[in-house]
């Protein structure tokens, strides 16, 4: 599954994936807080949408509206994990929902949902929508995983089973968004059609006004299946500016606001009547090593550089926390996350040691040498991200402690993604992607990924390890989950043993939300978090 570089992570978003068949996100203790019903909350965002049709945009604030309007045959909650939306459970192979090869995948679907305008929800929408996205005359953001649908079939009204050409594990990412085809069917041109800016759903909430560049007004949906939201009504608000957002959580203008810039964290600390929640989140920062640089062709020298660097260090001195330390390409989120992995420790010794198997000398600046040639090395990242330029600069102090010298070089943000990086213009770089919890890594890893020569793909590295190739296609192949699981524990040794790059952390997000709502419950992805704004409230007064 393609994954997404930092860069995009205010603007777009990804979807991510996960296992569970959890229906119901509240915990018991939580579900004693006592919460007045009614009242209007006010969300905060300084992105405006372009439209409020997920499936041609991929703005992150069309994607949070998106949650208020739309409904999923299955969504992730608040740990990543896979809960049952429109379908009654999350197809398996254990449950019968996926067959042995996994080319089928049947779908039960709730009975007496409906649309907000009355119309039944039924299979033929679902299958609309796998349409919709197909139909080249749409300008869907992405049939990665469609198009691998050979049909749809509609047995009866509540089944929906999908055939594919060949197994694709992420399935459940596809259908995150169902369509109406009663308003569609007959559209000439879906593209400007009137529902993208007013659409209908079957999601908690019904889209009501849009005042450009001001707001949006959702009203609670009393027909919504799962019952009418807590609350009456939603508003979200455009605040162009991040000290504007600041001063209207100040005043009590705004309940909550997510993706807080890092620079704000201890004002917002500050604010009475505010509590500050740190999320995590699936991007992982990492320093890239091009393997096809003479200097990073020695297995040694990236273990010491791996074994200078002190992650800890990083995340509590520039990252004041809001992050945690990352040790592979699977994050703690994820079912593939190997938990039994014993995290990197910092280890000046040891850095020296491998430099010095590899026949490197101290010289009279520390410096070490080799061949008349210093251990040096230039360290590409993009410009405008404060914390990246800082974690940089930490990493050239400590790599200078085993006697490293690191430049780092600021590169224009555009030109770095789209040369230095794509045309592997780099001895190593500091970036980030943005990582699904299902754990296909293929297009970063497998040696026919690497950029160049016809070949499209995010193997940056140029990392070409046969072992990896077989582990990432098995991984694509592999039906059951327990061995997928297996596949990628061992992708996270070998990352950690090979060190085509380092990772260094997983970033968070810094959310605000007013201590009087209630049931706030944050998501890992870059959607944002109003997928369980239907159980948000207002705290009942004592």
């Amino acid at each position: 599954m393609r994954k997404l570089m930092i860069l995009l992570l205010v603007l777009f978003i990804v979807v991510i994936t996960g296992c569970s068949h959890k229906a119901d996100t509240l915990t018991p203790e939580e579900k004693k807080v006592n919460v007045q019903q009614g009242g209007q909350l006010k969300y905060g965002s300084v992105n405006e949408p372009n439209t409020l049709n997920p499936l041609i945009s991929n703005l992150l604030a069309t994607a949070e509206v998106g949650k208020l309007v739309f409904s999923g045959l299955v969504v992730t909650g608040d740990k990543g994990e896979w809960v049952p939306d429109l379908a009654v459970d999350v197809p398996t192979t254990a449950n019968g929902g996926v067959a042995a090869d996994g080319r089928t995948v049947t779908y039960r679907l709730r009975q007496g949902v409906t649309w907000h305008d009355g119309t039944p929800f039924t299979a033929a929408d679902v299958k609309f929508t796998w349409q919709y996205i197909m139909n080249p005359k749409v300008n869907v953001v992405s049939r990665d995983g469609y198009d691998r649908i050979t049909s749809i079939e509609t047995p009866d009204k509540y089944t929906v089973v999908v055939k594919f050409r060949e197994y694709y594990a992420p399935y459940l990412t596809l259908f995150g968004t169902i369509l109406p085809k009663h308003k569609l069917e007959n559209v000439s041109d879906l593209n400007k059609d009137p529902f993208n800016r007013a659409p209908i759903g079957t999601g908690p909430f019904k889209f009501r006004e849009w005042q450009v560049a001001e707001a949006l007004f959702f009203e609670a949906n009393p027909g919504y299946y799962r019952g009418k939201p807590v609350l009456d009504s939603i508003v979200y608000k455009i605040v162009p500016e991040q000290s504007l957002l600041l001063t209207q959580l100040k005043t009590g203008e705004l309940d909550v606001v997510s993706n807080i810039a890092f620079s704000n964290l201890e004002q917002v600390k500050t604010l009475d009547g505010i509590r500050t929640v740190i999320e995590p989140t699936m991007v992982w920062e990492h320093m890239d090593f091009n393997l096809d640089n003479v200097l990073f062709q020695d297995l040694r020298v990236r273990q010491a550089i791996a074994a200078a660097i002190d992650r800890q260090a990083i995340v509590a001195n520039v990252l004041k926390g809001v992050a945690a330390p990352a040790y592979g390409d699977q994050s703690p989120l994820s079912w593939a996350y190997n938990p039994m992995q014993q995290p990197p420790t910092r280890d000046v010794n040891v850095a020296r040691e491998l430099l010095a198997q590899a026949g490197w000398t101290p010289g009279p600046d520390g410096i070490m040498i080799k061949e008349k040639k210093k251990l040096a090395f230039a360290l590409a990242i993009p410009n405008g991200n404060r914390q990246r330029e800082q974690t940089a600069q930490k990493i050239v102090e400590q790599l200078k402690e085993v006697g490293i010298a690191v430049e780092v070089r600021p590169i224009d943000t555009q030109l770095f993604f789209s040369d230095i990086l794509k045309n592997r213009r780099f001895e190593a770089a500091i970036y980030a992607w943005v990582a699904g919890v299902d754990p296909d890594n293929l297009n970063l890893w497998h040696s026919r990924k690497i950029p160049g020569r016809g070949n499209d793909g995010q193997n940056y590295s140029g990392w070409r390890n046969p072992e990896i190739d077989k582990l990432t296609e098995l991984g694509t192949r592999t039906v059951d989950i327990t061995a997928r699981k297996d596949i990628y524990f061992r992708i996270q040794d070998i990352i950690r043993e090979d060190c085509p790059v380092v990772p260094l952390y997983f970033r968070g997000n810094i959310a605000a939300v007013k201590e009087t709502v209630a049931n706030y419950q944050t998501n890992p992805t870059p959607a944002g978090n109003l997928w369980n704004a239907w159980q948000w409230g207002f705290t009942a007064a004592k």
